[in-house]
């Protein structure tokens, strides 16, 4: 669904990055096909400026890159489903990134990113690798723990809440520096400046300024004031658990299962455009505008519309991945929210252990600013979700089932190891093919 987008934007960016060609990989033939005349589609109506190929060798895609942009998903949508509905059944959060889920979908995926990331090194050894195949955060530290140094994991949200930001406060985005810690979809705004003057104060200080913040009702203000801080919109799944438990068991279908319509839906209505020779690019905005305005619709029981999209249907991760490519080629570099090994930028954590913090990214790559120690409100939260994720990529590289239950039982949305082992299992039974790699 995104990898259009990128090629939308890369043609914009084409003045000032200088694109020669971008090769499309994939295992699903239909999918790598449909991608394709979506792509075909922009080029025309751009005047082709660069080449887009597609193939379904790696060594071949990987050959020559500069930059290798990962969105998979072990198991598909489907695998996506299974992980929703399985914690719902203990009374635990069935999110693809929080709890449980994240845990199946990481486990799926990291044998499989990690043997890419080495492709990668053989094939194009000087090229950066820009995750974001989700959980990302948890993703990127499998990376990093296997030898991969060039790689960054992106996100949309901390640069989508910055934006918000920026627009109630009134400045332009680049004249808007946020104080931001924590892990990917666990991360906190610690102080917004703006002309030398931190303005979160002033956020705090106002019911009215945080709803504008968040557009939905994501966190009461009298939450958010007693907290100190701008959470991340996935706090809400931490924060108001057993609410969004109850709302998620109640909804007909799950998000993975929406999603699984909204896709199908585009590709029969790409075919049909292929078919009658008609631009294909229409079905493909209104599948994007579907999907982006039922996020967590859910959970805040609200839609969102254009104004809470930033007045367009782009951007998101694919944004996020250009702006990373242009401040790796910028010589000055350009800060930007990325998750990177803390290297001393959250002294509470290790230097391995990888963060979502500002990081300087330039030709020589991320660099985290300094951020000091976590703020007390959300420290126990942050090391134990970070215990979770070494525990589980040492399980994984280690390629240990018993580990792996173990990792699951630290989650702190998991009650206790006996839940933990009975969602363990079951995920277990309906992802055999995908897990036997660990004994």
């Amino acid at each position: 669904m995104r990898t259009p987008l990128l090629i939308s934007g890369l043609i914009a960016c084409r003045p000032h990055l200088p694109v020669d060609r971008v090769v499309l990989y994939d295992v699903d033939t239909d999918a790598l096909a449909m991608v394709a005349a979506l792509a075909e589609a922009m080029l025309v109506r751009s005047g082709r400026p660069f080449v887009v190929q597609t193939t379904t060798s790696a060594p071949e895609a990987f050959a020559g890159a500069s930059f290798v942009i990962t969105s998979i998903r072990v198991g598909g949508l489907g695998g996506r489903i299974i992980d929703e509905q399985v914690p719902l059944h203990y009374g635990v959060v069935g999110q693809e990134t929080t709890g449980p889920g994240g845990w199946a979908m990481a486990l799926r995926t990291i044998p499989v990113l990690v043997e890419y990331a080495a492709q990668v090194q053989r094939a194009a050894p000087d090229a950066w690798i820009i995750n974001f195949t989700n959980p990302a955060g948890l993703i990127t530290q499998a990376l990093v723990a296997a030898g991969t140094s060039r790689v960054i994991g992106i996100c949309d949200s901390p640069p989508a809440l910055g934006r918000r930001i920026a627009g109630y406060l009134g400045v332009a985005e680049g004249d808007l520096a946020l104080d931001y810690l924590g892990l990917n979809h666990l991360g906190w705004v610690r102080a917004a400046w703006a002309g030398g003057v931190d303005r979160l104060p002033e956020i705090l200080s106002s019911d009215d300024a945080i709803r504008a913040v968040y557009g939905r009702p994501l966190f009461t203000p009298e939450e958010v004031r007693r907290l100190g801080l701008l959470p991340n919109e996935y706090l809400q799944y931490y924060y108001h658990h057993d609410e969004i438990v109850r709302r998620l068991r109640e909804a007909p279908q799950t998000r993975g299962q929406a999603i699984a319509e909204v896709a199908a839906r585009l590709r029969a209505a790409v075919q049909q455009a292929i078919v009658r020779g008609a631009d294909p690019l229409p079905a493909y905005e209104a599948a994007v505008f579907a999907r982006r305005s039922s996020y967590m619709a859910t959970e805040t029981g609200q839609h969102r519309d254009l104004a809470m999209m930033g007045g367009h249907v782009g951007g998101g991760y694919a944004q996020a991945a250009l702006d990373v490519i242009e401040a790796l080629r910028h010589p000055n570099g350009t800060e930007l929210i990325v998750n990177v090994a803390a290297d001393k930028g959250i002294e509470d954590l290790e230097p391995d252990d990888v963060v979502e913090v500002p990081c300087r990214i330039g030709p020589a790559g991320p660099r985290p600013r300094r951020m000091g120690a976590l703020p007390a409100a959300v420290r126990e939260l942050v090391l134990g979700v970070k215990a979770y994720e070494r525990a589980t990529v040492a399980a994984a590289l280690g390629r240990r089932w018993t580990d792996a239950v173990a990792a699951l039982a630290l989650h702190p949305l998991v009650p206790s190891a006996e839940i933990a082992a009975k969602i363990a299992e079951e995920y277990r039974r309906w992802h055999a093919p995908f897990l036997q790699y660990l004994r």
